[in-house]
């Protein structure tokens, strides 16, 4: 496993936890530093999505932005572009991009990546063009030990 250290927005990663914890009393002054644990994958990157990350993410979000996650974890094999705009009753794509782009700034406001909420593919259907939008499984997994799923 690797312990990162933030120090206002720059992560250090270190070996080990006593490493990130002398790391983090010696600095002194007004930058906020914080350590997460990270658990490592084969590529070297980690998940900045927590228990407490997730939870107060779901606190944020209602409405549109809440059925558009509940169905991205309902449906493991993704939604299309489609399916959510149909689900979440809009009239077209700038306005799910909208419900997309609060998700992002929320997930900052909680101190998580944004690019770690959810992935787009692109996606032929009936020779039409799609995207299909799918969650990666560091936030999946940190919503169903949320929910008590897991």
């Amino acid at each position: 496993m690797a312990y990162r250290v933030w120090i206002g927005n720059t992560p250090i990663d270190c070996e080990t936890a006593e490493a990130a914890l002398e790391l983090a009393q010696r600095i002194e002054g007004g930058t906020p530093v914080h350590s997460t644990k990270t658990q490592t994958a084969a590529n070297g990157v980690g998940s900045r999505w927590t228990e407490k990350r997730v939870a107060d993410f779901l606190r944020l979000i209602d409405g549109n932005q809440r059925k558009l996650i509940d169905a991205l974890v309902e449906h493991s094999d993704g939604q299309t572009d489609q399916q959510l705009m149909t689900l979440l009753g809009l009239n077209d794509g700038r306005a799910l991009g909208g419900v997309f782009g609060g998700l992002w700034k929320n997930a900052k406001k909680v101190g998580a990546d944004p690019a770690d909420l959810y992935e787009k593919k692109p996606t032929t259907i009936g020779g039409q063009k799609a995207y299909e939008y799918v969650l990666r499984d560091s936030f999946r997994r940190v919503v169903k030990v949320n929910r008590g799923e897991e």
